[in-house]
């Protein structure tokens, strides 16, 4: 029996000290996760070398799923990423967005990261969350930009040359996941089937597990879009050898299951490099066209997917000093309907990304620094480069930390 007037010993689960011994600071164990949230990924890498208490804490799957939650609201960024045809490489960076604070011009100062080969890949750079996942079968990675560190998966099994992967998250699990496929030999001018569909979660699988229930489906011979909406992988699919009937495949992450979706009718046209996006929490995708002489850019939204429903919206090309902005590709949506296009080639010096706001008919334009006139060798093999890939992510992020 404890003695009357005796003082209560601390629970160690419930305080922590921090400072030296002659001066600590008490702090209540529940309330240091709620400090760690409010911190940035280079002071949390910082923590993480403090002890491996801060460690494990900062590293829980828990932790880590919940402070990618509380930075969605925060400050995002751009993942470029572009193609060097006599280099042979894909090359990434990465900038800010800068916030809307209504000017109509300011500027960005763009990060690098990495380059790879980009013959045996034929997908558009997939990012989820901001992670980006790269390479060929015998060495398929996972980046993350924002802590600079990746991991590599166990090697893929296949003889194939044109490989396919996508990036996927389950947000109610928490976990990340790839899925792999390569195209089959086409007959003439005929497109491959999808074949040796495969699929990894990061961190919990250790060989990759071969998915025997898929719908038949075409791949294209040129790059496949993907996005990754509310833990549903999205990607551009073909239904018959010829290609001309188009849809797009959905990946349950979690279930792992697949449904189809048939793409809209387009008599006019076929689909020419569509890129997906996300508007108002639905799968979209959106492209330049060229009617009678006129360029316009439209938006398909799927409303429905049990019933293949879509909706179209058609804008023209936003107009800065009296001249039409036809020569940038629109490339994703954000916020509340903001067109987000970039040139489709860049050659020397700055140059322009716009947000384009369809409903106040404003655009603001951001310059982006630091790519062009990069000190690199296999940058400079090129007299230009193809951007194929514009996507927006999260600025913080603490996988692999």
């Amino acid at each position: 029996m404890e003695a009357h007037g005796a003082k209560k010993k601390k629970n160690s689960d419930d305080l922590r000290t921090i400072g030296d011994s002659s001066r600590t600071i008490s702090i209540p164990a529940d309330v240091i996760p709620e400090i760690f949230k409010g911190l940035p990924v280079k002071s949390l890498a910082r923590v993480v070398c403090v002890s491996k208490e801060c460690a494990s804490l900062i590293r829980n799957r828990d932790f880590v799923k919940t402070y990618l939650m509380k930075s969605s609201d925060s400050s995002q960024s751009l993942i470029f990423t572009f193609e060097g045809k006599c280099s042979g490489k894909h090359f990434f960076f990465s900038s800010l967005q800068p916030q809307d604070r209504g000017e109509s011009v300011s500027s960005s100062l763009a990060i690098y990261h990495m380059k790879c080969h980009f013959r045996p890949y034929k997908t558009f750079a997939p990012s989820v969350n901001g992670l980006i996942c790269y390479g060929p079968p015998w060495k398929l990675m996972v980046y993350n930009p924002n802590t600079r560190r990746s991991i590599t998966f166990p090697k893929i099994e296949s003889m194939r040359i044109d490989i396919y992967h996508f990036l996927g998250y389950d947000p109610i699990g928490g976990d990340y996941k790839v899925l792999f496929m390569t195209k089959g030999d086409p007959v003439g001018t005929r497109y491959g089937l999808a074949q040796e569909l495969q699929v990894l979660t990061l961190g919990k699988d250790k060989s990759w597990r071969m998915i025997e229930d898929f719908p038949l489906h075409f791949l294209d011979f040129h790059e496949s879009p993907d996005i990754c909406i509310n833990g549903v992988l999205y990607y551009r699919a073909l239904l018959n050898e010829d290609g001309t009937s188009e849809a797009f495949m959905s990946f349950d992450v979690r279930s792992e299951k697949f449904d189809l979706i048939n793409a809209p009718e387009l008599l006019e046209y076929h689909l020419s490099f569509p890129k997906l996006t996300c508007y108002e929490g639905k799968l979209a995708f959106v492209f330049s066209k060229l009617h009678i002489y006129i360029y316009s850019i439209e938006l398909w939204v799927l409303e429905d997917a049990p019933t293949h429903e879509w909706s179209m919206q058609s804008y023209s090309f936003p107009i800065i000093n009296g001249e039409s902005c036809y020569s940038f590709n629109p490339f994703f949506v954000v916020g509340e309907g903001e067109l987000v296009l970039a040139p489709a080639f860049v050659e020397r010096g700055p140059f322009d990304v716009l947000y384009y706001d369809t409903k106040k008919n404003r655009v603001r334009r951001v310059l982006i620094e630091g790519i062009t006139g990069r000190e690199d060798p296999l940058w400079n093999k090129d007299p230009y480069h193809r951007i194929i890939s514009v996507i927006p992510g999260h600025a913080n992020n603490l996988m692999f930390l």
